[in-house]
């Protein structure tokens, strides 16, 4: 059976990166917007937050941390309420300057008779899983951000949409009633399913939810756009003007030969360029994960792509990508996106530029080509101190004159400097 559903993947992912072939999505973004300070989040596996972890959250500019508090970690028994385990975690998590995001989800096998988890709620089970709300929220208020269930039109839940919709309108009203204040989020669906997400709307369940989560997951950084540009049509056909939170993204990196990573700084740069430029929309985004699952050492569970999603090896050795991230993440959190600001001359659509202003006058410039072949650009930037072009697969720093030849290709070029006047990107003269 297991062979079964790999084979099943793997027929959808040949399917998906087909269909992603023959579709046309816009990279560009037109509205100005800033930048969060506290953007960048991620969903940390099975951390306990030890130093060598929050580290690395340091080195990746992380805020947020995403995990779940699965009801059955705190009620063992009905009544039975042990919260020792998150206490120390989310003190953790606030002495190294980090804040929480808590799932609030999944079920507890003594409401059954069988003794196993049914993860779909009738009325008599729903007061339970609202009782548990209640202790959550009760015990830590304020301290940690809500987010409720997880891909509710995946696994991970059983019943019927109806009843989920039920469920989030219950508990996004319980937190609500409990502490006014709170971050409650709602959705946190794979993907961007279009009938049950119209359905969290035309039911109400959004009613008390203070943003829209999504987990836009794609096989490359075109087709995650295209799925985020998928939710805003339905966003826009119900006038909804709260904040998206992208509390899942990230990309396959094993097992070979269907994935690998080489393309993987290619496409955190693209993803988190791109996304960060929309940030008057969006206003989180937690990477998936921190670290791989896959134990070279054990070597089981080999062929599950879900085990090969990390920043970092299970040994904490950083993977291809990791500087990727540090480098954007770390320069574009509290930036101002400004498109008008950079001057394209004869530059063609299919090269895709972001422009990001701090308020320090530190900028960054994240460029590439979308489609075949390169292309030559002329780069002036009067008076700028310190022009540097990064690589996005290490640390190298190479420094660059004001006026500069750059040689555009489907890998972005990221470049900072300080000060100047207004970048121009213009085509070379024949």
């Amino acid at each position: 059976m297991k062979r079964y559903f790999i084979s099943l993947f793997y027929l959808f992912t040949a399917m998906a990166l087909c269909i992603n072939l023959l579709s046309c999505v816009s990279f560009s973004a037109s509205k100005p917007c800033t930048v969060p300070e506290d953007f960048f989040g991620i969903s940390p596996n099975r951390s306990s937050l030890n130093k060598e972890d929050n580290d690395l959250f340091d080195d990746f500019n992380i805020k947020w941390i995403r995990t779940t508090i699965r009801w059955s970690s705190v009620e063992q028994g009905e009544g039975n309420w042990n919260f020792e385990r998150w206490d120390s975690y989310v003190a953790r998590a606030e002495a190294a300057g980090k804040k929480v995001l808590f799932v609030l989800a999944f079920d507890n096998s003594w409401l059954y008779r069988n003794n196993k988890e049914h993860r779909a709620f009738t009325d008599r089970e729903l007061p339970y899983f609202l009782k548990y709300v209640e202790q959550v929220v009760r015990r830590y208020r304020t301290r940690v951000a809500y987010e409720i269930w997880n891909e509710p039109n995946g696994i991970f839940w059983r019943g019927t949409n109806r009843q989920f919709y039920a469920l989030t309108a219950a508990a996004a009203g319980k937190i609500r009633e409990l502490e006014p204040e709170a971050i409650v989020l709602a959705g946190s669906t794979f993907r961007v399913p279009k009938g049950f997400t119209r359905g969290m709307f035309n039911s109400g369940a959004m009613e008390h939810a203070d943003a829209f989560s999504v987990h836009p997951y794609a096989f490359t950084p075109k087709a995650t756009l295209k799925q985020y540009n998928k939710l805003m049509k339905i966003l826009d056909k119900f006038e909804y003007t709260k904040p998206i939170w992208i509390t899942e993204i990230g990309y396959f990196t094993g097992p070979r030969p269907f994935f690998s990573t080489k393309r993987y700084p290619e496409y955190i740069v693209k993803t988190i360029g791109s996304l960060s430029a929309r940030a008057g929309e969006i206003r989180s985004i937690i990477w998936y994960e921190l670290t791989d699952e896959f134990d070279p050492e054990i070597g089981k569970k080999r062929l599950n792509p879900l085990h090969y999603m990390g920043l970092v090896y299970r040994n904490k050795e950083l993977k291809p990508g990791a500087e990727a991230f540090m480098l954007t993440a770390g320069n574009l959190a509290g930036t101002e996106y400004h498109p008008e600001l950079l001057l394209r001359e004869g530059i063609s659509k299919n090269i895709i530029s972001f422009y990001f202003l701090k308020e320090d006058g530190t900028s960054v410039l994240i460029l590439w080509k979308e489609g075949p072949g390169k292309q030559n650009l002329n780069l002036e930037v009067p008076n700028a101190v310190s022009l540097s072009h990064h690589d996005i697969h290490n640390s190298e720093v190479t420094f660059l004159p004001e006026k500069t030849v750059l040689r555009a290709g489907r890998e972005p070029i990221f470049i900072t400097w300080n000060g100047g006047g207004p970048p121009r990107l213009y085509g070379l003269e024949k």
